[in-house]
């Protein structure tokens, strides 16, 4: 096995830790002790639980209601409107007229 120069496994309670890791087990399992709101969790947990939430229903509301995809048959339009709210063939003949009146 690669890298064995670093702390061997215990095989009983004798045989050496590795400090630093034994540090940040104790801190994981007591986290509710040694946390504090700084200014950088207070950023984070301003963005991750406000904004991220406001951006993805911004997105949502957006979205809504705007595609009809169920049922829709090879040549209709999916979109309720918009750019692609026509069908395929007519948005087709639209630029082909744009085209020819050059």
């Amino acid at each position: 096995m690669a890298g064995a120069t670093g702390y061997a496994v215990p095989s009983s309670p004798a045989d050496p830790k590795d400090p630093g890791v034994e540090a940040w087990n104790y801190m994981r399992e007591n986290i509710w002790r040694f946390f504090r709101f700084t200014r950088t969790t207070s950023r984070q947990a301003a963005m991750w639980g406000v904004l991220v939430p406001i951006g993805v229903y911004a997105i949502a509301q957006q979205q809504d209601l705007k595609w009809q995809i169920a049922g829709a048959k090879r040549d209709d339009p999916i979109a309720r409107w918009g750019d692609h709210a026509q069908k395929p063939s007519e948005r087709l003949a639209a630029t082909q007229g744009d085209a020819d009146d050059e």
